[in-house]
């Protein structure tokens, strides 16, 4: 169970590193981060985050706010494995 943690950890410590960073959106949680997480998670884990809300709480995203889009939400695409935004 810790080396699955400690794998997790290291696995996403060295994702976070990857891609362009902006400064003006260092707040906001992207949906490329979302679903970086959400692919962390499940893989790591025992089960697959259920929803959005489970995610906030994956080490690379805390301190960071979620995407608003006016009319849409997020939610998790189970067949895909994904983070999606869909109409309200």
């Amino acid at each position: 169970m810790k080396k699955n943690w400690m794998m997790m950890v290291i696995l996403a410590a060295a994702l976070s590193g990857c891609g362009k960073k902006t400064t003006a959106n260092s707040g906001v949680a992207t949906v490329d981060d979302l679903n970086q997480a959400l692919s962390i998670m499940s893989m790591g884990g025992k089960h697959a985050p259920v929803s959005v809300s489970d995610l906030t709480n994956f080490p690379t995203l805390q301190g960071k706010s979620l995407p608003a889009s006016p009319g849409k939400k997020l939610v998790i695409d189970h067949s895909k494995h994904l983070v999606v935004l869909v109409d309200e």
